[in-house]
């Protein structure tokens, strides 16, 4: 019995502080997760009184800002209903609830009225009265909350007081089990004892496990928070940075070359039992790390342990990859705009821009050549960047033979630093330099296997040389097939608009432009010709003769005649139609093609009708005809065979 009691006296007072220790920590930690979720009310509610304000600040100012309003109906709603995204609990007080929900309605009014004044449909006055009535309510709503925390706080200090009786009743009954002190300070020492070999056990095992911290290939390293001092780092670590000794060393100018603590250091962000995960580029290294930090105590330093992970090759192939979508994009983008754009210098001039931004260049061009010429036909220069295309017309190709001899080869020109031909190349070096040309990219343009010109790049990126030569091989045959089909496209224009005898408009256009006519209160006039003695020519001398004849009836009346279109419609029939002209101005014309003809070997039957309001071109025409008939028929009736210029009013 008696050692019962003795056991019991041993065991009842650790028993009973424990359980008082327990109860007061419960308490203590309820109390403080209590006064914390209050907190966090009364902040979020301040949060709401003040974000709204700045809301309706910015609203006013017009700029919108729909992502604080998402957040202010978050905070609302954890606030009403509790939050684990905001860590907001519900305060079991109906007052504040109240008011809470006030806040709620008149919210969703401004809100209203925010989308309201977004549209115009009301002015700001509103608003702000609202945005005013908000923010009193906000402070009865956070006064509220506090009511409710200092009341809260109040009945847990009165616990805690309660509490503490109990520990003095408690520590009095301590007293009297003394004699018990002596054989608790063994049992401690023991204990001692105990952590400091489980401390020993640690070290080994830490020892242990640097062995394979030293033998992984990333580098690994760890320093103190507070003087920056290198306390460890791993074989890999000395390897790359070529550590002999570790004594004495700071991790900014071991690792990174500075001189001073890394701008960029995470000490001040890291946390506890938290890894901060980013990345970097080593300047001594030259190499991209993915690196993960985290805090640890070590030999009983603060310390930051940082292991690098380098993914430098895995960045390069990506940032490779966007480079090269972004480079197919461009030329899906040239592509598109040589196939749909029907005007060859709007294209090429868009073309040329987004090759020039590309690669970062300070000007992009075309050369084609001419003759004996070669003439710069179109540019892009960025912004800053003086224009050449006026200095660089019909050059002498002789001047650049060197570079066309290698276009000639199928080989391209690409200089990366203009200051290496001064030596051998003096006369390309002086006329590099005279642009501002530093280095410069070109590629030879070709048609039905001959040279054209070129396509070329000025002062791009030197990174970027390499990529720009392969992108424009492949851009210059898009180009080239553009040419082409403009040159087809001309030509078509030719065979079906143009007379190839006398450049001029032929029936097709003639017809079309009639059909396309629209009356209209302008003054027009209206020339009729036809070429006399045309037959005869063809039948005494050939037909040879006959187009010769055509040819210098052309350049008469194109000669005579400075405005208007001209149409051959026939054999030998001409018209010559001019829209917006003054009866004084054409009549003038007509005289200075009299007299052409007059001064020419041509003959011509001219019948003309001026009118001032047009609205019947063929009217118009069938009178011009009809005085020309008039004239042709005193000409045979007169001179016939003379060849001498007759005309009729």
């Amino acid at each position: 019995m008696k050692r019962l009691l003795s056991n019991i006296r041993i065991w009842i007072i650790p028993l009973l502080l424990c359980i008082a220790l327990l109860v007061t920590g419960v308490m203590s930690v309820q109390s403080n997760s209590s006064l914390e979720g209050n907190a966090r009310v009364i902040n979020y509610t301040g949060i709401v009184r003040g974000a709204t304000q700045r809301l309706i600040k910015k609203e006013l100012n017009h700029t919108p800002d729909d992502a604080l309003i998402q957040r202010l109906d978050d905070i609302l709603d954890g606030l009403c209903n509790s939050s684990e995204e905001y860590d907001l609990v519900r305060i079991d007080d109906e007052h504040y609830h109240t008011l809470l929900l006030r806040m709620e309605q008149d919210w969703k009014q401004i809100k209203q009225e925010i989308y309201r004044y977004r549209k115009g449909e009301v002015s700001g006055t509103r608003l702000f009265s609202l945005s005013e009535e908000y923010f009193a309510l906000a402070d009865e709503c956070v006064l509220a909350a506090e009511v409710y925390t200092e009341d809260t706080v109040q009945e847990s200090r009165n616990i805690l007081i309660y509490t503490n009786i109990i520990f003095i009743v408690l520590a009095g009954i301590c007293t009297v089990f003394a004699f018990y002190q002596e054989r608790r300070r063994k049992l401690l020492q023991l204990a001692e004892d105990k952590n400091r070999q489980e401390s020993e056990k640690l070290a080994r095992r830490f020892q242990e496990l640097l062995v394979p911290i030293n033998e992984m290939s990333e580098l690994m390293y760890i320093s103190d928070v507070n003087t920056y001092d290198l306390l460890f780092i791993n074989e890999a670590g000395k390897e790359i940075f070529h550590i002999d000794q570790q004594q004495h060393l700071k991790c900014y100018k071991t690792l990174q070359g500075f001189d001073q603590p890394c701008a960029f250091c995470p000490n001040h962000i890291l946390k506890d039992d938290e890894t901060y995960t980013w990345e970097y580029t080593n300047p001594l290294t030259k190499r991209h790390y993915l690196l993960k930090d985290r805090l640890l105590e070590w030999e009983g330093h603060p310390a930051r342990m940082e292991i690098a992970f380098d993914i430098t090759d895995s960045v390069n192939e990506k940032l490779a990859l966007k480079n090269r979508l972004e480079r197919d994009q461009v030329l899906v983008s040239c592509i598109r705009e040589l196939y749909r754009n029907p005007d060859l210098s709007q294209a090429t001039n868009h073309v040329l821009e987004q090759l020039g931004r590309l690669f970062h260049a300070e000007r992009a061009y075309v050369f084609l050549l001419h003759d004996d010429s070669i003439s710069n036909t179109a540019e892009w220069c960025d912004e800053g960047v003086h224009p050449q295309i006026q200095q660089l017309q019909n050059l002498n190709q002789e001047d650049f033979r060197i570079w066309l001899t290698q276009f000639e080869h199928q080989r391209n020109v690409v200089i990366h630093d203009v200051e290496a031909l001064q030596a051998d190349m003096k006369k390309e070096y002086e006329f590099l330099k005279l642009q501002a040309i530093n280095r410069l990219i070109m590629v030879p343009l070709e048609f039905d296997n001959r040279l054209a010109g070129l396509i070329g790049l000025d002062n791009m990126d030197a990174q970027r040389i390499e990529n720009a030569v392969t992108f424009m091989e492949t851009l210059r045959y898009y180009v080239m097939l553009a040419m082409r089909r403009d040159e087809d496209e001309k030509a078509l224009y030719r065979l079906s608009y143009l007379d190839e005898l006398t450049s001029f408009y032929n029936r097709n256009r003639y017809m079309q432009d009639l059909a396309n006519f629209n009356a209209c209160q302008d003054a027009v006039g209206v020339v009729y010709l036809d070429l006399n003695g045309l037959k005869e020519t063809n039948d005494h001398l050939g037909h040879d003769a006959g187009d010769e004849l055509l040819k210098a009836c052309a350049n008469v009346i194109r000669t005579g005649f400075q405005q208007g279109d001209f149409y051959r419609i026939g054999g030998d029939e001409f018209v010559i139609i001019c829209c917006g002209v003054e009866e004084a101005a054409f009549l003038e014309q007509l005289e200075r093609l009299r007299d052409s003809f007059a001064k020419s070997s041509c003959s011509a039957a001219i019948g003309y009708r001026w009118v001032k309001d047009c609205a019947d071109i063929h009217a118009v025409i069938r009178k011009a005809d009809e005085n020309m008939y008039e004239d042709k028929k005193r000409f045979y009736e007169n001179k016939k065979g003379s060849g001498a210029y007759r005309y009729h009013d």
